[in-house]
């Protein structure tokens, strides 16, 4: 019996030690959020604001104790604005079972290209910005993509019609050979010519990402009397274009999106910005509901980052309030994180009621025009939350 007894005892011990290194290692396990965005290169300044706002997000949460026992950690992804780096992020996050969601692209050809692998592993990505129309749903099969803000079909749509009410009757277009730029160009020559309105394109060049000097495309359109110049493409290149048309005495208005609509365009361009129109989703942050834009702003920079948050800051903000109250709810579980994406509803700086649709689209799509103005961007135009119609003009 005694010997009985302490094999018994020996093995109860063991059974309790067992089962407090389990307790202990669940306890410790890491549950962790993947970013794949550019921090490095020309286009630094969008990742890095987009990093650090996704960063705030899941940092309050857990100083709330949104997430208990669970350690939430940011697994931090420089694609460098280079696909195949992109692709091998994307596969390293969907081979480490600890991951449970992405943030990626804010380059629409690199979110396409990350697409496949996400899909393949299961693993929910919101994506920071990626406009082109087929870096989303119904336009692609994967059902772990989410977006935060609509796609160019939308966007281009509205500019398209901006365009026509503004009687912008002589317009040249320019797109750089990215699939971002040529995709919103194509819609916005559709859109244009179903608004009866296609007459007004005088023409369509192309310029290669990193060119530096834009005099001699410039010098060809201007003598066609232009009064507006639409280009789509990325923020240098915006901003070089722009100071080599005034040098020119080219001072017709400068049109682009989501490319374009930055503080870094604002401040590379200088005073030359004056007069430039972008189209971007979202509002200004004084118009969020319930002052919780103005709360960002204010919470990001009490936060101590040394850069800017970015057009797309918000949007990262918002993917990592998504992610947190998913994980809240779901814990470290990828599958269910994703069901939590597909079905919940989350309190976000857009209000209580976030939620996306069945193609994993926001619920809200309103558009926005903005002109640089001494500096700033100024709305001068928006939608209905649905965007199909501007609700005010100047």
């Amino acid at each position: 019996m005694i010997r009985t007894s302490c094999r018994f005892g020996f093995v109860v011990a063991i059974a309790t030690l067992l089962a407090l290194v389990s307790v202990a290692e669940t306890q410790s396990k890491a549950c962790k959020l993947a970013t794949n965005i550019v921090m490095t290169g020309q286009w630094a300044s969008m990742g890095i604001g987009i990093y650090n706002s996704f960063k705030l997000a899941i940092d309050q949460a857990t100083a709330r104790g949104d997430f208990k026992d669970m350690k939430v950690e940011i697994v931090y992804g420089d694609n460098a604005a280079d696909t195949a780096q992109a692709v091998g992020l994307a596969t390293r996050h969907g081979q480490d079972p600890e991951i449970v969601g992405a943030l990626c692209c804010w380059i629409s050809g690199i979110g396409i290209a990350t697409h496949p692998t996400y899909n393949r592993y299961g693993l929910p990505v919101i994506l920071a910005g990626s406009n082109d129309s087929r870096s989303s749903r119904p336009l692609h099969n994967s059902k772990v993509v989410f977006r935060n803000s609509p796609y160019d079909l939308i966007n281009m749509k509205m500019a398209a019609t901006y365009i026509r009410a503004s009687k912008f009757n002589r317009i040249y277009l320019l797109s750089d050979t990215w699939p971002f730029g040529r995709t919103q160009v194509q819609y916005l020559q559709k859109f244009l010519t179903e608004m009866g309105h296609g007459a007004a394109i005088l023409g369509y060049d192309t310029i290669t990402p990193g060119e530096k000097d834009f005099s001699p495309i410039l010098t060809k359109i201007k003598p066609l009397n232009v009064d507006l110049l639409y280009f789509a493409g990325m923020v240098v290149e915006y901003a070089l274009i722009r100071q080599q048309m005034l040098k020119l005495g080219f001072t017709v208005p400068l049109m682009g999106s989501g490319g374009l609509f930055s503080e870094t365009y604002l401040k590379i361009a200088g005073p030359a910005a004056d007069g430039t129109l972008a189209t971007y989703w979202g509002l200004p942050l004084e118009m969020y509901p319930e002052g919780r834009g103005l709360q960002f702003e204010r919470d990001y920079k009490a936060a101590g980052f040394k850069d800017h948050y970015e057009t797309f800051g918000p949007p990262a903000y918002i993917a990592g309030q998504v992610f947190a109250q998913a994980i809240k709810r779901a814990g470290c579980d990828r599958q269910k994180v994703l069901k939590e994406l597909q079905t919940g509803e989350f309190d976000t700086i857009l209000g209580p009621r976030f939620r996306f649709d069945e193609n994993g689209m926001p619920e809200f799509k309103a558009i926005a025009v903005y002109r640089a103005e001494q500096g700033q961007w100024k709305m001068i135009d928006v939608t209905d939350p649905q965007a199909t119609r501007f609700e005010k003009t100047r």
